[in-house]
């Protein structure tokens, strides 16, 4: 009966132990931002495939982020307010316009 209590409790935290090493792996998003002549860069997961395997921490500035393992350089992203895609608003406006040359 011990036996079949152990396994669960085994079990458990074997996959405990193969989540972190998951999440370890993966790294931070590097989020989408404008870059310093406005145009949009897409976001990405740490570390890209040219970066080293360590290199899973977001680091630069907000309007240059780039992959690297130093925690001193890490760059806080909630303090950027380049971050914000711009949408397309669709208003009532733009559907007349289109209309207008039919």
């Amino acid at each position: 009966m011990r036996g079949c209590v152990e396994f669960p409790m085994a079990l458990a935290a074997l996959l405990t132990l193969l989540t972190g090493i998951t999440v370890k792996a993966s790294g931070e998003y590097c989020h989408g931002w404008h870059d310093a002549q406005g145009s949009w860069r897409d976001g990405f997961q740490c570390p890209e495939r040219f970066d080293s395997a360590d290199a899973i921490i977001c680091c630069g500035k907000c309007e240059l982020r780039y992959c690297c393992s130093s925690s001193e350089a890490r760059l806080d992203q909630g303090t950027c307010d380049n971050d914000k895609q711009a949408q397309d608003t669709g208003g009532a406006n733009n559907k007349e316009d289109a209309n207008a040359g039919a």
